[in-house]
């Protein structure tokens, strides 16, 4: 876990760009391709919070082998798409991460189908997802689970442009004995590339440390949310649970955070500061962006007070928390809110950058 500040520019300010489309519920939907097939992860996102059903069954002492060299190996999946379509295919799997590679009783995947398979089905070319699924067995990680995938669906209330994810119940089968199953609630992540296609921009695996480079407004919005719900494993530097995408029609580019099982809203028993952090606990928070001028806090004052009613909504209604956690990430979140209620509001923690002279 590597952590990494913007520290203090001294940044000219942008001109603030023309908002693309705030405040709605969902991310931007995807484009369908040249026959106008939609993809596969877009079938499978189109119910939401509803869980997914899932047999998939693989050598599970080969991917523990394997998981420090993220070789794919043979796997079979079964589910049931809405609407009635049945998957029941080959296809390959591998194990990817860092921390939860060496520390959750099996690695976090990525499913890769074959390209034939998709057209066979009818969906376009997007062939890959991520799966991240609960660490350990038991309810209390399933619950750490349902945490992170509600971060997840809490920044696509924040933005558009954000990762989608899909609830699963896997029911994971040991091909050398099929009498080893193990049931892991996950979700699928959106791949990459659908992701660059969805939002017509480019990932870049360059580091930006130049401010000027990013849609201020929405990086903004970034640091407050990492803020909001406790995150501080993420860096710039190093390109650490961030992806950054590139507009090149509008000659800049915005951060898209993944990966928050260390948020204090998360509070996963493994998870722990970065030594070089000022905290002690995951659940104290620490912002990690930039200053901002005194209208730009009160214009991130105002826009993330304004979501409080739809946040705190969405907590309160998903259906897979149990009370206690509804209860802990209800009583995270509104701490976070009664900042903002307070005289100074987000200045209270967010430097203030004095106006140019020039």
């Amino acid at each position: 876990m590597r952590t990494f500040t913007f520290g203090k520019f001294a940044c000219v300010i942008l001109n603030l760009l023309p908002l693309i489309v705030f405040g709605q519920v969902e991310p931007f939907p995807s484009i369908p391709d040249s026959l106008g097939r939609q993809s596969l992860f877009d079938a499978l996102f189109a119910t939401q919070d509803d869980i997914l059903e899932i047999n998939l069954t693989t050598d599970l002492g080969m991917l523990m082998k394997k998981r420090t060299v993220e070789a794919y190996q043979p796997a079979h999946i079964q589910f049931q798409i809405p609407g009635g379509t049945m998957v029941d295919h080959n296809l390959e799997i591998k194990a990817r991460g860092i921390t939860r590679k060496e520390i959750c009783s099996h690695p976090p995947i990525k499913v890769k189908f074959k390209k034939k398979t998709l057209d066979t089905l009818g969906f376009s070319k997007f062939n890959e997802m991520k799966v991240v699924w609960q660490c350990k067995p038991g309810k209390a990680y399933e619950q750490w689970l349902y945490r992170e995938y509600l971060v997840y669906r809490l920044y696509n209330l924040i933005s558009p442009y954000s990762y989608r994810v899909k609830l699963l119940k896997m029911q994971v089968i040991d091909s050398r004995d099929t009498s080893k199953q193990h049931l892991k609630y996950g979700f699928f992540l959106e791949d990459d590339g659908q992701l660059s296609q969805r939002l017509n921009g480019e990932i870049t695996e360059e580091p930006i440390k130049n401010a000027s480079r990013f849609l201020r407004e929405h990086l903004l919005r970034f640091f407050v949310f990492q803020y909001m719900v406790g995150n501080t494993d993420w860096s710039f530097g190093n390109l650490h649970n961030v992806r950054f995408m590139n507009f090149p029609e509008l000659r800049k580019v915005m951060p898209i955070p993944y990966d928050f099982d260390y948020a204090g809203v998360v509070s996963a028993p493994y998870a722990v500061p970065h030594e070089s952090l000022p905290i002690k606990d995951v659940r104290e928070r620490h912002y990690q962006g930039l200053d901002c001028t005194s209208s730009e806090l009160v214009l991130l004052n105002t826009f993330f007070s304004e979501r409080k009613p739809e946040i705190l909504e969405y907590c309160e209604k998903f259906p897979h928390l149990d009370a206690l956690s509804k209860k802990d990430i209800l009583g995270y979140l509104n701490s976070f809110f009664e900042i903002l209620d307070r005289k100074n509001g987000l200045g209270q923690f967010i430097g203030e950058l004095k106006p140019s002279s020039n």
